[in-house]
């Protein structure tokens, strides 16, 4: 949830014979284009691509760098994709949309053609976790049309089922999580979202997947806070109340220490919110700044900006305006200077500083964890 740290797989070193330009990228995946799904080098040499585009992306590049052949390489490598390609080109779409910012109509409706179908019909999970969620943050990010979130919430609705695997379910409730946090409290906390959906995600507090349950608090969380900011109340009777307090304080064996943790963390706050109205507050440090968050509006939008960016979320919270705009942030003072090669390179300063400052951040969550576990 907001409070834990988003892995991330690390970007490959490269030898210092390659060329680290972007359209060596791009290139390389039209090669792999030749032979779509017959041949299983193409295969390879396009996933090589995309993960390395992500690799690029992750680290912020300016928006005038997305070129119309870069877009359309990645399109057509998700229009029959692998396992693979549809993994990497999702992010990489969904990294796009935050890099591009708003008003972006046309590049939601080229990625929803390709997105959609996975979202939809893939038989794995993973890829259809990862379009739903590439789709949400495009959509919140780049469509102009209120209808797009409003088909796209439905579709999200289907999957916030006891019956849906968490790596779905959970996705599937963040993605939902963004996307309402981009109405207004009126609209968020009216009878059609209320009665509609806080009946299905009281219903996963049930999950047998943590991630799914904490998702599903967090809504429940959102929807009191619209309501709360409307002048509006939620048909919460006191029962109600002490089933969230008692899953902030879970000590239930047949959970695992890890879910508990995990649990408690969240429900603490999404208790707090219900029986006493606080908002929570999430404070962060990037390079030296120290930023916050206080709203479940901006802890949602935090979450999923994080599972997109992974381990680049440090470079686009410093320097991309877009990322800050969404978490309603002060404007970057300064811009970022690329260095493709130090983007790669493991013994480069900047990357050292990255892990550092990563591995600060680890610390200081697994100590506020252990505190509370004390209490």
């Amino acid at each position: 949830m907001a409070r834990k740290k988003t892995g991330g797989r690390r970007m490959r070193q490269q030898g210092d014979d390659e060329d680290f330009d972007d359209a060596g990228s791009i290139a390389s995946i039209e090669t792999g284009r030749t032979n779509l799904s017959d041949d299983a080098e193409a295969t390879t040499t396009r996933v090589a691509a995309l993960e390395k585009l992500s690799g690029h992306l992750s680290q912020y590049l300016p928006p005038d760098s997305i070129t119309e052949s870069f877009v359309s390489n990645v399109l057509n490598c998700l229009r029959k994709p692998s396992e693979d390609e549809a993994l990497h080109g999702a992010r990489v779409l969904a990294i796009m949309a935050l890099i591009q910012g708003g008003d972006e109509e046309r590049f939601f409706q080229r990625a929803s053609n390709v997105l959609s179908p996975l979202a939809k019909a893939s038989r794995s999970a993973a890829v259809k976790a990862a379009s739903m969620r590439a789709l949400a943050v495009i959509c919140f990010v780049c469509s102009v049309e209120d209808e797009n979130t409003q088909e796209l919430l439905v579709l999200l609705e289907k999957y916030h089922d006891l019956k849906i695997a968490g790596s779905i379910c959970s996705v599937a409730l963040e993605a939902w999580g963004l996307l309402a946090s981009s109405m207004s409290d009126e609209e968020l906390a009216g009878d059609d979202y209320v009665d509609r959906c806080l009946p299905r995600f009281m219903e996963l507090l049930a999950h047998v997947d943590v991630e799914v349950r904490a998702a599903a608090g967090e809504n429940i969380a959102l929807l009191h806070e619209a309501a709360q900011k409307s002048g509006l109340s939620l048909p919460f009777d006191d029962d109600i109340i002490d089933k969230f307090r008692e899953m902030s304080k879970d000590s239930s064996k047949k959970n695992s220490k890890k879910d508990r943790k995990v649990q408690r963390m969240v429900f603490r706050d999404v208790y707090a919110t219900l029986a006493s109205g606080e908002s929570p507050q999430v404070s962060f440090l990037v390079k030296g700044e120290q930023l916050e968050v206080w709203s479940w509006r901006s802890v949602k939008q935090l979450e999923v900006i994080k599972s997109v960016l992974r381990t680049g979320f440090q470079e686009h919270i410093k320097y991309n305006n877009v990322v800050r705009a969404i978490l309603e942030l002060p404007e970057a003072t300064e811009e970022r200077k690329v260095d493709r090669r130090d983007i790669f390179d493991k013994k480069s300063a900047s990357r050292k500083s990255r892990s550092n400052e990563l591995k600060g951040d680890r610390r200081r969550k697994q100590h506020q964890q252990d505190a509370f576990l004390d209490e």
